[in-house]
């Protein structure tokens, strides 16, 4: 039989209650018991106490006190003689009492250990209660260690409203526990319903839902966790469409010109010419990059790239970027500057195509969104690591975008008419090739037009030669 939480935490609450109650009760009732016993054997220690002081003041000994205490404390006195009576002690006896020994270690009245005249050892006696007169201890009381339990008439009575004292403490504290169970039960299952039934609609597709965080406990940071998955996946499945799409425009729009081109030749509307071939191979180039950055990002983040690491002089990374790109940069009207350290870097181990791959694409990125006028700087320094920065000051990227700008296919430009078969991998490819050689990259930037500091951080592996 299955059964629902709550249902469980209401049987945990009333099982750990009754083990309780049951044990509290128990104790209870023993404790009531051994106190009330233990109440009327120092009462009758008392009064036999006083007993004994009175009858020794008057005769200066206790000669003849068995058959004075059973004469004046009992209104019914025994049948039989003394000797009967040590061998065979009645029901009067006062309950708890082992006897009465004088102060040479004689016993006086009888008890379930010692007869009456049997001497008593000196380590007995010191566990007996001494009774003195004007100073002198004229005899011991020992209590009996099997007490009786026979109790008169009243004394059961205080016994058994006790006793319905503790069986009605039992069930309010059972109905008690029920409710506390009921209550506490639903407060916990109350969160954990809403996560089952949230999970459940997101299992059908209904993505993002939030949950209310009602507390700061496991349950609390649970819901937390929630919503945060939740939100993650959302994002995640939105950028999953938008991927599709993306890859669907980027690839389809120069599948559609080579398509159109090759219709055309073969219907004989137009011939070939040296520009419409390259606007073919432009085409095919187009999707051939495509498709290599789509592998290349994917057997990055799989750990399947080739990477053979070298002792490489990080300023040398720098300068042959800079060679490369200085012609493009100025046709665009962009200063491109390479800022020599004013002393030797470390050596650093990686893989140079890789790593100048990683910042090719950082400086492309930079000229994409660098207006003419701009400038991009090649940085180099060291502290305890080697970082090469790529900072330009251009568009800039506002503060709700940097955070993913190195995510597959995320575009903080939004419009993408400007940078058609720019699907946004650049920056992921770049995450991705120096997080495969041991290094890290991060983005820097104040908000929108006010440029972006791109660095790549790399762990010494030596001393280059000035």
């Amino acid at each position: 039989m299955k059964h629902s939480l709550k249902g469980k935490l209401i049987l945990s609450y009333l099982a750990v209650a009754l083990v309780t109650i049951a044990i509290v009760a128990m104790v209870t009732q023993f404790t009531s018991n051994q106190s009330l016993l233990d109440m009327f054997t120092d009462q009758q220690v008392a009064q036999l106490s006083e007993s004994v002081s009175a009858y020794y003041t008057s005769n200066t000994s206790l000669d003849g006190f068995l058959e004075y205490y059973l004469n004046t404390q009992f209104s019914a006195p025994p049948q039989q003689s003394p000797d009967n009576f040590v061998q065979a002690p009645w029901r009067g006896t006062p309950r708890g009492i082992a006897g009465l020994v004088d102060a040479s270690g004689r016993a006086i009245l009888p008890s379930f250990e010692y007869a009456v005249g049997e001497i008593i050892s000196a380590e007995r006696l010191k566990e007996g209660e001494a009774v003195k007169v004007n100073g002198e201890v004229v005899a011991y009381i020992l209590r009996d260690p099997v007490l009786k339990t026979d109790l008169k008439p009243e004394e059961q009575r205080y016994i058994q409203s006790t006793r319905l004292a503790i069986a009605l403490a039992a069930l309010v504290g059972m109905g008690t526990a029920v409710l506390l169970g009921v209550l506490l039960a639903g407060g916990i299952n109350r969160p954990v319903q809403r996560l089952t039934e949230a999970s459940a609609q997101m299992a059908q597709g209904e993505l993002g839902k939030q949950l209310p965080i009602t507390s700061q406990d496991e349950l609390g940071q649970l819901t937390r966790s929630f919503n945060q998955m939740s939100a993650d996946l959302a994002r995640g499945d939105a950028e999953r469409k938008r991927l599709t799409a993306d890859i669907t425009h980027d690839l389809s729009t120069p599948l559609q010109i080579i398509s159109g081109y090759v219709e055309m030749l073969e219907d004989g509307e137009v011939q070939m010419t040296p520009e419409r071939l390259g606007i073919i191979k432009t085409e095919i180039e187009h999707l051939r990059r495509l498709v290599g950055d789509l592998t290349t990002l994917s057997q990055a983040e799989a750990g399947g790239l080739d990477i053979q690491k070298s002792a490489i002089d990080p300023a040398q990374l720098l300068e042959t970027v800079y060679a490369t790109y200085q012609p493009i940069a100025a046709r665009q009207g962009v200063e491109l500057m390479l800022e020599k350290p004013a002393q030797a870097l470390c050596m650093v181990e990686v893989d140079e195509g890789r790593m100048l791959q990683v910042l090719k694409n950082l400086v492309e990125n930079a000229l994409r969104y660098t207006p003419a006028g701009g400038n991009i700087r090649l940085q180099a320094d060291q502290d305890e690591k080697v970082r090469l920065i790529v900072a330009d000051n251009g568009a800039g990227i506002e503060a709700e975008d940097l955070p993913y700008i190195f995510e597959r296919f995320y575009q903080a430009d939004k419009a993408r008419s400007a940078n058609r078969g720019k699907m946004g991998l650049g920056l992921a490819i770049c995450k991705a090739l120096t997080a495969a050689q041991g290094a890290e990259i991060e983005a820097r930037s104040t908000g929108k037009d006010q440029g972006t500091t791109i660095v790549v951080s790399i762990a010494c592996g030596g001393c280059a030669e000035s």
